[in-house]
């Protein structure tokens, strides 16, 4: 009952749509305890039974009859129409509380999904690097299905059949308590087992949920690296990976299969031997007198009537285990915080001249994995300042932490001497364009790729910074201009094209603060031409920082940090760094050895 308690409680926004399921299911109750109460004056009316110790109780039927003035001769055809009444008004209602149910599960699912993507949306960086993309999808998909179900279908149908059992129960222990005591002796044995089953089915719904994010996992891999899969002829090797996964998923599933198969046909079982033990203290009442063959026909249709909401509920605490189990690994989403988040007295970041000032800054992955040491450096507003340095040196590392996609371990960066850490996340960076080496466009047509998130944007302004990031032209040359859907990912669209319009997303943008993280890496020396002069075009008036493995790029730059293993080693102009015999001029004459044999 308590994980049943805890789905309900995803429901209970619709206090309405419940009310009305309750009231519904009270009515199936109803009908269901006036369908077994039909069952005596039936029988003992064919059988012409009349016996005074058994008739001394008053019963429903005979409460009806009476104040209704239904004669014996009226039985005959009242008691037909009773039962169609009876049963339409069961089917109906049965019918009215399963689709309002319905209706309250798809709603909470929904709303549960929309508050599992608005609670990914905004966790950190670091969240999204510990966990795999298809464990997420998963628990996005498959999970929040398993609660639908659980919620639309089975919890109803649990809540139903409690109402339902309550009510059969009470007319077994009115027809006749002392029978109904011998019936139920050996029913309390069933919840032994219903509570097995229920352990298991948790546990192995957790498992099966755990295996099908391995393969949506593995799905996802598959697909987004398919290039590299063919290139290396590792098809074979990818589905071996893949009927693992499967396989897995298939053992999970078989064991959570055979726990289903079992329970009910024991709680089936369980109902056959009190039926039997039942019809046998059942006759010997009736022989005594103590009951006649009408009230013992109800009861015993009333005990039947009992097993089948408890089959059902049986295999409704099924599928609301594997929804519990699916709920819990919700909650680990849910209950995540975000370690990225804003101070409770932050402030909107005001618009801003550019100047950026980091101060003895210092980062770490975790205690084993430091990257930056002590960084200090200042940019002017409108400052060119270019970061270059070998793999891992950390130099995207400054870019994640400017844009606060992780935080500073130790010191402080500054915003036009405004500390990042004291302004709200949106309005710090609203103010940032980011054009990353990982492109990330979306299957979209070209014009809100560029207006990402811009509803309203004039076609004149989109057109304009296309053509300010060298994107225009091409984009003209398409079938459907800036209306071409591109893709997933752009895939439709060279690399060029692709940088290109990332740039103009974020000239669209106009922030004060531009980063371009290795913007022009793995392009030809046209695509690397055409966006050399777009990068001018959007760096114009704004401070911008540069990440660049290709340094004809960045000759041009107001100032040049060399980073090596997390600390900033050389400051200055192409010039200057190229007269010091530093790792800047290494890396250079590795660019340019023509240039360096011509000087020699």
């Amino acid at each position: 009952m308590r994980e049943i308690l805890r789905l309900l409680n995803i429901t209970l926004e619709e206090k309405r749509r419940l009310l009305l399921f309750f009231i519904c299911s009270i009515f199936v109750a109803f009908f269901t305890y006036g369908f077994v109460n039909l069952i005596q004056p039936i029988l003992d009316n064919m059988l012409n039974y009349e016996s005074q110790t058994a008739t001394q109780k008053t019963r429903l039927m005979d409460y009806v009859f009476q104040h209704l003035h239904i004669s014996q001769q009226d039985i005959y055809w009242v008691l037909p129409l009773l039962v169609v009444i009876v049963i339409f008004g069961k089917g109906l209602f049965t019918f009215l509380s399963t689709l309002i149910m319905k209706s309250i599960g798809h709603r909470a699912s929904k709303k549960l999904r929309d508050e599992l993507f608005e609670h990914l949306i905004y966790q950190s960086t670091d969240y999204f690097d510990q966990r795999s993309t298809g464990e997420i999808m998963s628990r996005v998909t498959s999970d929040v299905d398993k609660i639908q179900q659980a919620v639309s279908g089975s919890m109803g149908d649990f809540i139903r059949e409690v109402i339902v059992l309550v009510a059969l129960l009470l007319y077994i222990f009115y027809t006749d308590w002392r029978l109904a005591i011998v019936a139920f002796v050996i029913a309390p044995l069933a919840a032994i087992p219903l509570a097995i089953f229920s352990r298991k089915l948790k546990k192995r719904g957790k498992q099966s949920q755990a295996r099908m994010a391995g393969i949506y996992e593995q799905l996802y891999e598959s697909i987004t690296g398919s290039k590299i899969v063919k290139a290396f002829t590792m098809e074979r090797f990818e589905l071996k990976k893949f009927y693992g996964a499967t396989k897995s998923f298939f053992k999970s599933s078989m064991r959570l299969a055979r726990i289903e198969s079992l329970s009910s046909p024991f709680m089936e079982f369980i109902g056959g031997a009190v039926g039997a033990f039942v019809l046998y203290v059942g006759m010997r009442r009736i022989t005594e007198g103590y009951i006649s063959p009408g009230d013992f026909g109800s009861f015993v249709v009333a005990i039947f009537y009992s097993y089948t909401p408890i089959k059902r509920m049986s295999r409704a605490n099924n599928v609301i285990q594997q929804g519990v189990a699916s709920y819990e690994r919700i909650q680990d989403i849910l209950e995540s915080k975000p370690k990225i988040a804003d101070h409770p007295k932050a402030f909107p970041l005001p618009p801003v001249k550019g100047k950026v000032t980091f101060e003895d800054v210092s980062f770490s992955y975790n205690e084993a994995r430091p990257v930056l040491y002590d960084v200090s450096f200042e940019v002017n507003p409108t400052e060119m300042v270019a970061v270059v340095g070998l793999s891992g040196s950390g130099k995207t590392t400054i870019i994640n932490l400017l844009s606060r996609f992780y935080e500073a371990t130790s010191g402080e960066i500054k915003i036009d001497d405004i500390n990042i850490s004291e302004v709200t996340l949106t309005s710090l960076r609203s103010q940032i364009g980011l054009v990353t080496q990982e492109l990330i466009l979306f299957n979209d047509s070209i014009c809100n790729n560029i207006a990402y998130g811009l509803e309203e944007m004039p076609f004149e302004r989109i057109e304009g910074v296309a053509k300010a990031a060298m994107a225009h032209d091409f984009i003209q040359e398409l079938p459907e201009g800036y209306d071409t859907q591109i893709g997933e990912r752009g895939v439709l669209l060279s690399s060029g094209q692709r940088q290109r319009l990332a740039i103009a997303r974020a000239l669209l943008k106009n922030p004060p603060i531009l980063i371009l993280d290795e913007a022009t890496s793995a392009l030809d020396s046209e695509s690397e031409r055409l966006i050399q002069i777009a990068m001018t075009n959007v760096m114009k008036d704004r401070t911008t920082l540069v990440i660049a493995h290709r340094l004809s790029t960045i000759r041009n730059a107001d100032k040049i940090m060399v980073v090596d293993k997390g600390k900033i080693v050389e400051v200055g102009t192409h010039d200057e760094l190229c007269q010091v015999d530093g790792i800047y001029k290494k890396l250079y004459d590795l660019q340019f050895p023509e240039e360096k044999e011509g000087l020699s």
